[in-house]
């Protein structure tokens, strides 16, 4: 069995001009690995607080951590900078970690984008869960975990989309909620996201061609231990500025 931890960037509106891109990731963990993700998050955090000065207990939260702020935490940008590529190195390493992360062009999709994005983040996540063989056990099966049902679509959808892609022997009950700064997972997942947005539309210290070295960490480690799937509307899949990450 496989936990799904969700989270997203940008948001599900289309009036926005500035704000086209929707971004919804995951991390899948088996459970029998739980413990050794978590035990890898721990040591992180401790390398963090001993190296950068980074209280184990706060929340790394992307769009704060690497926002136009002078300090957070009381580290400057450059320390701050060194956590987040820290972070996603961590989690690139990390062989029990999988990342799946859906990318929306908001401009060109009709419909609802939230229910697009999460029917097309569980497709990819059955995919992984069928076709992955653990030695401790054969079950498959998939729990959703996201930041305090923020992220969850809704009921009603959910039953619907069972169904659609004959999930209901591996969907375990209903998606629930957790406060992401309780959650190493979550908070891995807002990274992955909020990276991955700037790819498409770079705000802040994004906008300057020398951070492309952290978004291309990003994007080397879904090239290594991922799936990207980029949506454009009618015309299919798009790929990142520059890149090719596949899709269809």
């Amino acid at each position: 069995m496989h936990l799904l931890y969700v989270d997203e960037s940008g948001d599900t509106g289309r009036h926005n001009p500035e704000n086209h891109t929707f971004v919804l990731c995951g991390l899948m963990v088996h459970h029998a690995d739980w413990h050794e993700a978590r035990l890898a998050f721990l040591v992180m955090r401790i390398r963090m607080e001993q190296t950068f000065g980074l209280p184990r207990s706060a929340e790394i939260h992307a769009s704060e951590l690497l926002g136009r702020g002078p300090s957070h935490f009381g580290l400057d940008r450059t320390t701050r900078i060194k956590v987040a590529l820290h972070q996603v190195e961590m989690i690139r390493r990390q062989r029990t970690l999988f990342s799946i992360r859906i990318v929306i062009d908001k401009r060109n999709i009709e419909g609802d984008v939230l229910a697009l994005a999460w029917h097309r983040m569980l497709s990819a996540a059955k995919s992984v869960a069928l076709s992955t063989e653990h030695g401790r056990c054969s079950s498959p099966g998939i729990i959703i975990i996201c930041d305090d049902h923020r992220t969850a679509p809704g009921s009603g959808w959910l039953d619907s989309v069972k169904k659609d892609l004959d999930m209901e022997s591996v969907l375990l009950d209903l998606p629930f909620g957790r406060d992401s700064k309780a959650s190493d997972f979550l908070q891995a997942c807002d990274m992955l996201a909020y990276l991955t947005k700037q790819t498409f539309e770079p705000a802040g210290f994004f906008v300057r061609n020398n951070s492309r070295w952290l978004i291309d960490r990003c994007e080397r480690m879904f090239d290594e231990r991922g799936s990207s799937l980029m949506l454009k509307g009618k015309g299919g899949a798009c790929a990142p500025p520059d890149r090719n990450l596949g899709g269809s």
